[in-house]
């Protein structure tokens, strides 16, 4: 049954002492946008199975912190990574295996040019992946990358942990509801999640194609806060 796996599952991350949790934890989210894993296995999904095991004030704080540190840390490594390799990643063959598409979703948002689309592209599914990438591609100042990238992760890891921990509060408090609940809420989990991914396929290809049309951007100097001036070469 649905409630007896689950009950398994938070047994199985109640008995890890704390500090390996937090270990693979951090270790998963660095790598997220080091190496890309996040493409494969988002970093929500680890942080909300993570944030099950939060019981109070001092684990919820913990745990986020831990999060935000190691978004923080993988997004830099993003960064360097797209500040020495620079374009040749993209046409790599590892770059056309993420697709043009979502390199266009990501581009998308360094168009947007204000510090808080750098600091929300964190919540971005795939795209929060890349942006530091290209961010390094083009030369963004570290500075201000850092600044509302350190924005971006701090948030992130308060919400996550917020809504992984009260969902785990909810579902331990009506175990005997687990079973029905769970199904009905997978089910329209999944309708929702294949009609955004569609929608989400069809803006990107849009996008892409309009990327194409369009001539690479060159970053200029440093630049005042929600200031983000991109040129286009003609």
């Amino acid at each position: 049954m649905i409630s007896d796996w689950l009950g398994s599952f938070f047994a199985m991350l109640d008995a890890l002492p704390a500090w390996q949790l937090y270990a693979v934890v951090g270790v998963l989210l660095v790598l997220e946008t080091t190496v890309l894993i996040g493409l494969v296995t988002p970093g929500e999904v680890v942080l909300l199975a993570a944030a099950t095991t939060v019981g109070s004030a001092g684990e919820y704080a913990a745990l986020a912190g831990v999060a935000a540190g190691a978004s923080l840390v993988g997004q830099t490594g993003g960064y360097l990574i797209g500040r020495r390799c620079g374009p040749r990643l993209r046409v790599s063959r590892a770059g056309r295996w993420i697709g043009e598409p979502n390199w266009a979703r990501a581009e998308a948002v360094l168009q947007g040019g204000t510090g808080r689309a750098i600091a929300g592209s964190r919540f971005l599914a795939v795209a929060h992946s890349l942006v530091p990438v290209l961010a390094g591609t083009l030369r963004m100042p570290v500075r201000r990358f850092a600044r509302y990238t350190a924005m971006g992760a701090v948030l992130w890891g308060l919400v996550y942990v917020g809504l992984g921990s009260a969902a785990s509060a909810a579902l331990r408090q009506a175990a005997h509801l687990v079973g029905p609940t769970v199904t009905g809420v997978a089910v329209a989990a999944v309708v929702v999640v294949l009609v955004v991914r569609a929608v989400r396929k069809r803006r990107a290809e849009q996008a892409a194609r309009t990327a194409e049309m369009t001539a690479p951007m060159t970053v200029l100097g440093d630049v005042e806060p929600g200031e983000y001036p991109v040129t286009r070469s003609r």
